[in-house]
């Protein structure tokens, strides 16, 4: 070490923490949580958590791999990725969404969001010169 580096020792900076670039299924994925959690009046990083949660946010999460599923077309694979879950899971939620449009207030409810949603997928999906 030398004399000056001894009086002004080298400054040590942090590295710049940058955030990942999100896949376009999971840009998706989160305007979509949003979407959600609006409707059902939850938290979105509650629709993130990693544990399952109360039964209002799992049936929030539930409906948004569902709408991504069926409004948006994402695969399972896509909606377990998007939603932090795994593809098995992303299919459980579907087959529930399906046996619970029975019940009229959650088919409306849920029609609603399918059509929102088939929007915000086909309006991120059309090129940017397309766009309004």
């Amino acid at each position: 070490m030398t004399l000056i580096e001894t009086f002004n020792p080298p400054i040590r900076r942090r590295p710049v923490r940058r955030r990942p670039v999100l896949s376009p299924e999971r840009q998706l994925c989160r305007l979509l949580e949003a979407v959600v959690a609006e409707a059902f009046a939850v938290p979105p990083d509650a629709l993130r958590a990693r544990s399952r949660s109360r039964a209002d946010i799992a049936f929030a999460r539930q409906a948004a791999m569902y709408l991504a599923h069926v409004a948006c077309g994402l695969s399972y694979s896509a909606i377990g990725c998007g939603f932090r879950r795994d593809r098995t899971t992303a299919a459980h939620a579907c087959r529930l969404m399906e046996e619970r449009r029975d019940n009229p207030a959650v088919d409306c409810l849920l029609h609603s969001l399918e059509i929102v949603c088939a929007e915000l997928a086909r309006t991120l999906r059309a090129p940017a010169e397309l766009r309004p």
